[in-house]
């Protein structure tokens, strides 16, 4: 009776047939020589099947050491478990030359003629690319192609490690970009990626082969510089760095200039931890930043006060808005000639309720590194918009009063693209043509075109801009002729000297002829003494301000000076 033909036993040929068919590579192979492939092996291996690579030593497409650790491992190995197989990964070099990446597993075989070794292999070649790809998008900045900051970080533990076994120092450098932010408000953020890239690839140009250049967020890049102490070394890598970055670039066609400001530390001296490195080098790149921009600066222990205060004051400004610790002084505007009041500047004051007062000089600046400056310029033209148009119903002042603000050169930027002032005008119901915007010349050092466009927009709602600081800038004539201001204020360090000094008479006798000469009305700030407002309204100068008439008082205090002004005049008329 013939037997099942699903019980029926395998042919030999069958197994040959198996193997041949096997979707991974089969090598038999002894003494380093092959003594059978199958056909996938050939594929693997780029070679014909008919030509074969019977007899082939191994090394012909593995390097040699692959095979003398396996082989190592089978002959120092005599349990029964090496049986089993070692497992490896081998770079395979196939007969054109590609490079794979084979992942295998060699066992011993007892053959007729004698034992042999088997591997069975297959490609992982795609894998391994995979594997790559995450890895590198893992550990480096995707558009610069520098190390990202979990790279940076590990290779920062890296070098102290080894610096503290070597007995040797690693500075470290936090470099941020001056101006970035102008980039790409100015020419998109097109041109900002392209800078970005440009930076990184100076940066490594600035640097040895053994340092380590990351991008670890926005425009902030640090640098590893193992075996560097304190001294010129270092201070000449930081110069270049400098340099580097205040070479023009050419971004959308354009030349486009900026600069770095950078912070140094240095590891044993000036802390011990990767945190508290960072963090000095963060500091000693703020000072820098601080103290005029495109310098670097060496952190030094009394930077961490520094800035522990800084950081105390600057959670207190966040909150000195809703607090209510902001408050608006008033400093009234004179008609030299008929010693009326026709108006008043404002002055932001922070009472804080602890440190006191704390001048603008301090806060404003912080305000605008932070992001607040918008908020707080916004809450001071509508204050003082307010409190302006209440003294004009009131009866309290004359009826064409005006109010002026200074103007954050930050804040200029917004009112290009919003209706904030013409909404603050509406809400308070002050006329236009009663709020007075003060602005100084370096409005045009960043984006001249952004701010020329926000300027001719508050001259078409009506809002008066005076130029602040006359005569203290580098190019007062040619600005004072470029921009759209209907007024000018003669800075307060002219007036005192006046009458006293024939340069500075001079000075200002020209600045006022310029002034009649462009049709531009004329203030005179820090009149103190009567000889000074007789000088000033000779000369053609109606309006002034100063300590003579009053210091800038809060608006209670404002509107007694408001009233005893008008019970002086009355006696005098009367």
């Amino acid at each position: 009776m013939a037997k099942d033909s699903q019980t029926q036993q395998p042919h030999k040929d069958d197994f040959h047939q198996l193997v041949e068919g096997h979707p991974e590579g089969i090598v038999l192979h002894r003494e380093g020589k092959i003594l059978y492939a199958n056909g996938q092996a050939h594929l693997i291996f780029g070679v014909d099947r008919e030509k074969g690579v019977q007899g082939t030593p191994l090394t012909t497409f593995f390097p040699p050491d692959s095979w003398q650790r396996i082989e190592q491992s089978i002959e120092s190995d005599s349990s029964e478990a090496a049986y089993s197989g070692w497992p490896a990964e081998m770079t395979c070099i196939r007969f054109d030359e590609k490079e794979l990446h084979l992942e295998t597993i060699t066992t011993k075989i007892n053959l007729t003629s004698g034992p042999a070794l088997s591997t069975v292999f297959k490609d992982i070649s795609q894998r391994k690319q995979s594997e790559k790809r995450i890895r590198h998008q893992a550990n480096y900045d995707h558009l610069t192609g520098l190390p990202n900051r979990t790279l940076f970080r590990d290779r920062l533990t890296q070098e102290l490690i080894r610096a503290t076994r070597q007995n040797s120092r690693v500075a470290l450098m936090f470099i941020d970009l001056d101006r970035f932010k102008w980039v790409n408000d100015t020419l998109g953020h097109g041109a900002g990626d392209q800078l970005l890239k440009e930076v990184s690839q100076r940066l490594q140009e600035s640097l040895r082969k053994s340092d380590t250049v990351a991008r670890i967020g926005g425009d902030e890049f640090t640098a590893i510089l193992p075996d560097m102490a304190r001294g010129p070394h270092a201070e000449r890598v930081a110069g270049s760095v400098l340099t580097a970055l205040a070479t023009p670039f050419i971004l959308e066609g354009q030349e486009a200039f900026i600069s770095g400001s950078v912070g140094i530390t240095v590891f044993p001296d000036d802390a011990e931890d990767m945190e508290a490195l960072l963090k000095n080098a963060d500091i000693a790149m703020y000072r820098a930043k601080n103290e005029g921009r495109n310098a670097f600066r060496f952190y030094t222990p009394d930077m961490h006060d520094e800035a522990q205060e800084r950081m105390a004051l600057e959670k207190d400004l966040h909150r000195a808005l809703e607090r209510q610790e902001l408050v608006i002084h008033y400093q009234p505007i004179i008609n030299l000639q008929t010693k009326t009041v026709v108006g008043a500047e404002s002055f932001l004051r922070w009472e804080h309720p602890t440190r006191g007062s704390i001048p603008p000089t301090t806060f404003i600046p912080l305000a605008e590194e932070i992001g607040l400056i918008s908020d707080i310029t916004e809450w001071t033209i509508r204050t003082a918009c307010s409190q302006a148009q209440g003294w004009r119903e009131q009866k309290k002042v004359v009826t064409d009063f005006m109010i002026s603000v200074n103007l954050s050169c930050t804040r200029c930027r917004d009112l290009s693209t919003d209706e904030r002032i013409s909404q603050i005008l509406r809400e308070s119901g002050l006329p236009p043509s009663a709020l007075v915007l003060e602005i100084t010349e370096n409005i045009l050092s960043e984006d001249e075109n952004r701010a020329m466009s926000m300027l001719r927009h508050l001259v078409k709602l009506g809002v008066n801009l005076w130029l602040d600081d006359f005569g203290t800038g580098y190019s007062s004539l040619s600005v004072l002729k470029k921009l759209p201001v209907n007024g000018i204020k003669i800075d307060r360090a002219f007036v005192p000297d006046v009458t006293k000094d024939p340069e500075t008479t001079v000075l200002v006798e020209a600045i006022m002829s310029l002034a009649k000469s462009l049709k531009r009305r004329v203030i005179g700030e820090g009149v103190e003494r009567e000889d000074q407002a007789e000088f000033l309204l000779h000369h053609g100068c109606l309006w002034g301000q100063g300590f003579l008439y009053s210091r800038a008082v809060t608006h209670q205090e404002f509107e007694v000076f408001l009233q005893t002004d008008r019970v002086n005049r009355q006696q005098e008329e009367g």
